[in-house]
């Protein structure tokens, strides 16, 4: 038989063979008894199917339409942030504004009423505009002018204070404010106020006011001119370099570096510098009502305080800045104690709300300014009195 299969014999696999157990009717009830039932069928799950595709106009190119992406938060909170600083800064200012016209302080914008007006002049004089709105800074001769044609129209300043602090500067720019300050007097009261330092410049538009107060120890005078020039042409020529220079005209390269100066040269620029100082002279003459040969006495550069000054008739009288802002009260007839329209001064928006010098020295109302400074006749020669005032005093 070969369709039966054999038994395994020994070492086979399936050795020793078990014994067949035939189980009884009862026994096999109770295994399939045993057993646990059956399990219902559960249906597959389906997954989270995609929403419906869009189906409005497609974009070129197909996909979907770009969202729409407002501004973030925190661009809107700077925004908010920066409205409501802004509201109350000029809260603020008008804040100052009231409480200064209501305690007749020196700035009194809003304030009603004859009031004395102060011009300053502080600092080198020179050509220019007005200083930076924030943190201020000296005015140049074209900001001192508006100043004072703005005092002169308005109704309400009866008198004007003009307050220098200055060692000099341009001569262009001096005789530009003198001509301004003599056209103001000749409509109401001036007063000149010199503080530290009124010398040269300072002095000469100083001479166009009705008449001049000076500390004590004001330094004024240096009536005169200079006209400066640096040659090099010396060291060019030990360190080998070679200047190449075409000029059409005779003086067209007057005061070039480069090369000594002529004789003719130096008479012609001494011309120039003759004829500004007799313009000097004859306007110190004309405003103190001295005679000519008496300041010509006096012109020669040196420097006064302010009593030798006054004994010399270059100043009327010692007093203090609040002395002239009383003297200009009553030459303008202003009865009791004068409010105060103070015209480009340099401390600027944050000067005139937090008092600049109590705040930081760097923007302080009192400059540093030399005890003297020339008339300058060329611009770039009064660079060097500018870095003097820009360092700190030792």
């Amino acid at each position: 038989m070969d369709n039966e299969r054999s038994t395994p014999g020994p070492g086979e696999p399936g050795w020793p063979p078990r014994p067949s157990v035939q189980q009884s009717p009862e026994q096999a009830s109770e295994a399939s008894s045993a057993q646990p039932p059956e399990q219902p069928v559960q249906p597959p799950s389906i997954p989270p199917q995609p929403p419906p595709a869009y189906a409005g106009p497609q974009p070129p190119g197909g996909g979907q339409p770009p969202r729409r992406r407002g501004p973030s938060a925190l661009v809107t909170g700077v925004i908010i942030l920066l409205v409501v600083f802004g509201l109350g800064l000029a809260a603020f200012i008008g804040l100052v504004l009231v409480v200064g016209a209501v305690m007749d302080q020196d700035s009194p914008a809003l304030s009603m009423g004859d009031k004395v007006g102060v011009v300053m002049v502080q600092g080198v004089i020179m050509s220019g505009g007005r200083g930076l709105p924030l943190f201020g800074g000296p005015a140049g001769s074209r900001a001192i002018m508006s100043d004072l044609r703005a005092a002169k129209r308005d109704e309400s300043v009866k008198a004007v204070v003009l307050y220098i602090n200055s060692p000099g500067g341009s001569a262009a720019a001096a005789e530009g404010i003198y001509k301004e300050v003599a056209a103001l007097a000749d409509e109401k009261p001036v007063i000149a106020a010199m503080d530290d330092v009124a010398a040269s410049g300072g002095l000469y538009v100083a001479c166009a006011a009705d008449k001049i107060l000076a500390n004590g120890a004001t330094m004024t005078g240096s009536i005169g001119v200079i006209m400066s020039a640096i040659a090099y042409y010396g060291l060019m020529e030990k360190i080998g370099v070679e200047d190449t220079t075409i000029a059409a005209g005779n003086y067209k390269d007057i005061g070039s570096p480069f090369r000594p100066m002529r004789d003719d040269e130096k008479k012609l620029l001494e011309g120039l510098v003759q004829d500004v100082y007799d313009q000097f002279v004859d306007a110190v003459a004309e405003g103190r009502d001295m005679d000519r040969k008496e300041v010509l006495k006096l012109a020669d550069g040196r420097i006064f305080t302010g009593r030798q000054a006054m004994e010399l008739g270059l100043v009327d009288e010692i007093g203090s800045y609040y002395d002239a802002i009383m003297l200009a009260a009553k030459e303008g007839k202003i009865e009791g104690t004068p409010k105060l329209k103070i015209y480009g001064g340099p401390e600027g928006v944050w000067g005139e709300l937090f008092g600049a010098g109590e705040i930081s020295p760097l923007f302080s109302r009192h400059q540093a300014v030399p005890l003297t400074g020339p008339m300058l006749l060329e611009p770039y020669t009064y660079n060097s009195l500018l870095i003097q005032q820009s360092l700190p005093v030792r």
